[in-house]
């Protein structure tokens, strides 16, 4: 028993000598620009989607698809969300691969996840893959709008399809400065 307690000890102080020397000479590659190994995208995909499960909102999306709130989710997706995550002039963004890992294009393949772990990850930001939390910025009624306009961009009424591609090519998608509130106008000329 004593062996096999001191094997525990020795095998634990293995592992955390391991992670010091790792990470005290600069031998883990922290470059965004360096893909994740597969364990730590296990990992860490496994501890988000338990931890996103546990904590989102009870309850569906309270902001329903009408062609008002997928206009208005779309003006907020494309001034806020498209740079990252692909709009209505680039369904993948030049900016997919600059992530790691690297940011969902969210037009081009909609995600299956309830719009309530959505939501959860649009409020609470991911952590270590530079998706921001955007409490503060965007108010709860504004994300669930774009999570309903997400869900709904494959099959957008003309008009909400018109008024996203006007968004996008009036420059709807240049982010507002650190520390302000974005105007997204209510014309028919602004995502």
């Amino acid at each position: 028993m004593k062996g096999f307690l001191l094997g525990i000890v020795a095998a634990l102080a293995a592992v955390g000598s391991g992670v010091y020397l790792v990470s005290h000479f600069g031998w883990y590659p922290i470059g965004a620009d360096n893909a994740p190994g597969r364990l730590e995208h296990a990992l860490a995909s496994r501890a988000m989607d338990v931890y996103a499960d546990r904590h989102k909102p009870d309850g569906d999306n309270p902001v329903a698809p009408t062609e008002a709130n997928l206009t208005a989710g779309a003006k907020a997706y494309e001034t806020h969300c498209a740079l990252c995550h692909g709009g209505a002039a680039a369904k993948i963004s030049p900016m997919r691969d600059k992530f790691s890992p690297p940011a969902p294009q969210l037009i081009n393949k909609i995600p299956h996840d309830e719009d309530a772990w959505l939501f959860w990850v649009t409020k609470h930001g991911v952590r270590m893959t530079g998706m921001p939390s955007w409490t503060g910025v965007l108010s709860d009624e504004e994300m669930w709008g774009v999570i309903a306009f997400i869900k709904h961009s494959n099959k957008l009424p003309p008009t909400v399809e018109a008024a996203w591609r006007m968004a996008a090519a009036t420059g709807a998608a240049t982010p507002a400065s650190p520390g302000s509130q974005a105007v997204v106008s209510n014309s028919p000329a602004t995502r």
